[in-house]
């Protein structure tokens, strides 16, 4: 497959990279029908490898519907949301997470548990040019969903690295909602995209980014995804549940250079080092 160089998809999974739940801000634009867009970017390429001619659907916001800003503040590190409305949660298998106009689209393969009851996905990706931005989902009997939103940013893989970078890689921290429904995940990790220069020497600074998460919590898988250089710089993903998440809940990650970073939420208010 050659689109711009989407990551390689290599092994099953359950859920995104970054793990951030709840992302959505006031200017957040909810997806509408995205057919004026459908056939632009990446997305031309990758729609037959993917799925061939099989049909897709664009209509139902009230199943799926994707939110970020229009225009973001931050082109590095461009919040995103996925909704699952009535009917979604438990029932989607797969979705992916598409950048049309990054040199990487591909951003996230999400495999996600059956039976598993998500109903939001919140994630930070690099926007490097105005592109639409598309989730397609798979439910667990064969049919497909799109939503698309437009956003207007620039330079975002190429951004120079976090002056704030630094502290310990693979710190991994975990920030519950005070009834518990809704965790979110941060990994220390500077997500280097291979489009970024240091400023200090001048020098490419080579790719280095998480490649694989998996979550799981109460005995059982609840998510992996497969990521790569448009999940922003210190990766976070947030899930939302409409019942408690049952404790423990343990992250694994690895990254391009196949270090491995894991850690568990026990149940308490917050815990690992801060961002």
């Amino acid at each position: 497959l050659n689109c711009s160089n989407p990551h390689p998809r290599t092994r099953r999974l359950a859920m995104p990279l970054t793990l951030l739940f709840g992302l959505g801000g006031s200017d957040a634009v909810i997806a509408q029908d995205s057919s004026a867009l459908a056939s632009t970017g990446a997305w031309q390429c990758m729609r037959p490898h993917f799925y061939g001619d099989r049909e897709i659907g664009e209509v139902d916001e009230k199943f799926m519907r994707v939110e970020a800003p229009l225009t973001t503040l931050d082109p590095a590190a461009t919040p995103l949301t996925l909704h699952f409305g009535e009917g979604a949660p438990g029932t989607i298998k797969q979705v992916r997470l598409i950048i049309d106009h990054n040199p990487s689209p591909l951003a996230a393969t999400i495999d996600l548990e059956q039976g598993v009851p998500i109903d939001e996905i919140d994630l930070r990706v690099r926007i490097d040019r105005a592109t639409s931005v598309r989730a397609i989902a798979e439910t667990n009997d064969g049919r497909l969903e799109m939503r698309s939103v437009w956003v207007d940013a620039s330079g975002g893989c190429s951004a120079a690295p976090s002056a704030a970078a630094g502290g310990k890689l693979g710190e991994i921290r975990f920030r519950p909602s005070p009834d518990a429904k809704s965790l979110q995940v941060s990994i220390r990790h500077p997500n280097h995209s291979g489009f970024q220069i240091d400023p200090r020497s001048g020098d490419a600074i080579p790719p280095h980014y998480v490649s694989h998460i998996r979550l799981s919590g109460g005995g059982k898988t609840l998510l992996e995804a497969d990521t790569g250089i448009s999940i922003s710089e210190n990766p976070t993903i947030r899930i939302a549940s409409d019942r408690a998440l049952t404790a423990p809940v343990t992250i694994d990650a690895v990254d391009s250079q196949q270090a491995h970073f894991t850690s568990t939420w026990n149940g308490s208010a917050a815990n690992g080092g801060g961002l």
